[in-house]
């Protein structure tokens, strides 16, 4: 439609990109003009990048006034989202844009829609790019804190991060207890051989760097490295606030290319929403691994005992920060378990293994279910919704249903089950608060 109004000229339209404040060829009326490789302009640099860089549109003409080339940068209200070059045809066309002021206002009208279009496509693609990446990180969250094996942790946590923020590399340090060097357990990536040492001395400096300042960072101006690696982003990870590891992605790479672009401050958003899920898996993976090694399991059971949940607990409290709804403790009693051994102690071991069994068949695989008594037991159900209090309700119910079906496990008489639960922080901010609330009462089953 441009070459067209130019007399078969040539129309050129570039898309900005603010991550590298360059303009980028993205359309051509050139035939084979696209078929040359990636051809960008600094912002300021030569015609099209100067008038991108003024806002103002430039023409040149020839002698005598015939218009030759017209640089008009795209604006989408105040954001620069491209520019749109234009190089006259005939004579007869560049004359004739040169005398008429009607002409060029027409040329400045189009680049106006254009640049209204590509913003609003802009802004939609973005919007769509965050929803999908948010459910990515989302769906990637729950299979990291449903690992309970380190190694699978490690694993899961670079290959998830590098493949939801588009990385060419991805790897994770964690701080070995003995030695308190902060050693990579996991790497996901392209790079091997020769090429892989040199990624991994550049996550050195890295890692240095991160763990001094403690918070996340995206870098686009690397430390000294002999790499082609463009910039990165890198987090700490922190369990109960001690530093424990690091976890680095580098090199952006776009879908539709095929060279890295830079990490921008919506990546490391979305980054540091990703690196909370790292840091709870780790947190976990290392809590079931210590709790393995202290042997902090209910014997008959199974379950986590109730010094193996406290611990968990606290550690979620100490997430909450201050959240609504960030975590809640759910009970279950059998209240006439003392009855049930006194006629019968098989009839009650055998109660206690089946409502454990019933439990723990209905909670997520990320919830923490632990014996807490004799005859209780107590969940942790972290991020538990919404509404909390209707989870622990159909919990109860489908739970007492199960047990009631069961005839074998109510005799020589039937089991009493007393459900109880606490929200955070309406039912309490510490551990004792909630645990007394939970351990109330409010759903009874027989």
């Amino acid at each position: 439609l441009v070459a067209a109004k130019v007399g078969g000229g040539i129309a050129t339209l570039y898309l900005y990109h603010s991550d590298e404040r360059e303009l980028r060829l993205a359309a051509t009326s050139l035939v084979g003009g696209g078929l040359g490789g990636d051809y960008r302009i600094p912002l300021g640099q030569g015609i099209d990048g100067g008038a991108a860089l003024r806002r103002e549109p430039a023409f040149l003409a020839r002698e005598g006034g015939a218009l030759a080339y017209a640089a008009l940068p795209l604006l989408a209200g105040d954001e620069l989202v491209g520019g749109l070059s234009v190089q006259a045809g005939t004579d007869a066309a560049r004359a004739a844009l040169a005398r008429s002021r009607a002409a060029q206002e027409t040329l400045l009208e189009i680049a106006a829609a254009a640049a209204d279009a590509i913003g609003q496509a802009a802004r939609e693609a973005r919007m769509s790019a965050r929803a999908t990446r948010v459910s990515a990180i989302n769906e990637a969250g729950l299979r990291l804190v449903s690992a309970r094996d380190p190694a699978e942790v490690a694993r899961l946590a670079t290959s998830s991060g590098a493949l939801i923020l588009g990385a060419d590399h991805a790897v994770l340090r964690l701080q070995d207890p003995e030695t308190r060097r902060y050693v990579i357990r996991s790497y996901y990536g392209s790079a091997d051989g020769r090429l892989e040492e040199k990624l991994f001395r550049l996550d050195k400096q890295v890692s240095i760097d991160v763990l001094r300042r403690r918070a996340p960072i995206v870098l686009r101006e690397l430390p000294p490295h002999d790499t082609a690696v463009r910039s990165a982003v890198a987090a700490p990870l922190k369990r109960d606030g001690r530093l424990i590891g690091t976890l680095a992605l580098y090199d952006k790479i776009a879908p539709d290319q095929f060279y890295a672009e830079v990490f921008n401050d919506e990546d490391l958003s979305i980054f540091a929403r990703y690196v909370s899920y790292v840091e709870r898996a780790v947190a976990n993976a290392l809590f079931y691994q210590q709790a393995r090694r202290q042997r902090s399991f209910d014997e008959e059971t199974g379950l986590p005992s109730a010094e193996y949940l406290a611990r968990r607990v606290d550690q979620e409290l100490a997430r909450a920060a201050g959240r609504e709804r960030a975590l809640a403790l759910a009970s279950c009693r059998i209240e006439n378990l003392d009855q049930i051994r006194a006629a019968d102690p098989a009839a009650a071991e055998r109660a206690v293994l089946r409502v454990a069994e019933a439990l723990r068949s209905h909670l997520r695989d990320f919830d923490v279910l632990g014996r807490t008594g004799d005859e209780e037991f107590v969940a942790l159900l972290p991020d538990p919704g919404y509404d909390p209090e209707d989870r622990v309700a159909a919990l109860a119910r489908v739970v007492a249903d199960e047990i009631a079906k069961d005839d074998r496990v109510n005799q020589p008489m039937r089991l009493a089950l007393a459900f109880g639960y606490a929200v955070h922080p309406a039912d309490g901010t510490t551990r004792e608060e909630l645990q007394g609330r939970a351990r109330m009462a409010r759903i009874r089953m027989v």
